[in-house]
């Protein structure tokens, strides 16, 4: 029997799901942002700096805004291992187009970051699981800061410590938002499976229909195809079947004579 795939949980617009990831995402970027800054300032004002070169790192760079793209490309990294293609693409599409919009700017500086930074953590992971994503995070807004190219400050790249430090808001502090929309609601268009138990119960209320008779067929026809199927293939396939006519013997036989009257 076949039914019907139901849907369980409520939909929800791609569209939609999208803006309230992004607002979930900006809410936790704003809380965790003040001690991010903190770490990144205490590690590089302990290096020996001169001032051009820490305006360079520390004012030309909008901080908050790469903290945002750190954070939104964080989560947004699950978006392709948790959807099908289509709707994972589509998901990402809208990422782009809104996310520039959330932190107020009219360039691509902060979409473009966030791709980037997705695209590490799911290289970086696929390569190795004991990679950790907001490590990943880390690196690429240090790298978009300049620490790698100056030599006062290079060493923080390969600062293990300092690295998770900074990796620490990143980590405890953003939600796991679309783990928990998964739980809840799936996308427009997103079938499930019915579950076992309620493909058991619509199968035991759907009337079944009669079954239709059998055709007698006849005993000595069913005894030899039993005949059949109970004898070897190798023999079934060397028996030659019944010649349709008499054969005639080589040589006629002579009539015998007749006796009409004895000698």
């Amino acid at each position: 029997m076949t039914t019907a795939a139901i849907s369980l949980k409520p939909t929800v617009e791609p569209k939609v799901a999208m803006a309230g990831f992004l607002k979930a995402m900006a809410k936790a970027a704003k809380a965790t942002f003040p001690g991010w800054q903190k770490t990144l300032k205490t590690g590089i004002e302990d290096c020996p700096l001169n001032y051009d070169q820490r305006r360079a790192v520390l004012e030309i760079h909008p901080l908050d805004d790469y903290y945002l793209a750190g954070v939104v490309a964080l989560e947004a990294a699950q978006i392709r291992a948790a959807f099908p293609p289509d709707e994972a693409a589509e998901l990402m599409s809208l990422l782009a187009e809104q996310v520039d919009a959330l932190a107020d700017r009219t360039d691509r500086v902060v979409s473009d970051l966030v791709f980037l930074i997705v695209s590490r953590i799911e290289m970086a992971t696929s390569i190795d699981k004991s990679k950790m994503p907001h490590d990943q995070v880390v690196k690429v807004i240090l790298g978009r800061l300049g620490i790698d190219k100056i030599e006062a400050t290079a060493h923080l790249m390969t600062n293990t410590l300092y690295r998770h430090t900074l990796g620490e808001p990143l980590a405890l502090g953003v939600p796991q938002w679309w783990k928990a929309f998964k739980a809840k609601y799936s996308l427009a268009g997103d079938i499930e499976p019915v579950p076992r138990e309620l493909t058991a119960t619509i199968a035991k209320h759907t009337p079944q229909p009669e079954p239709l008779p059998k055709s007698r067929r006849a005993v000595a026809f069913i005894q030899h195809q039993s005949a059949l199927q109970r004898t070897p293939a190798r023999l079934r396939d060397k028996r030659k079947p019944a010649s349709p006519t008499r054969r005639l013997p080589l040589f006629p036989q002579q009539p015998r004579p007749r006796l009409d009257h004895a000698p």
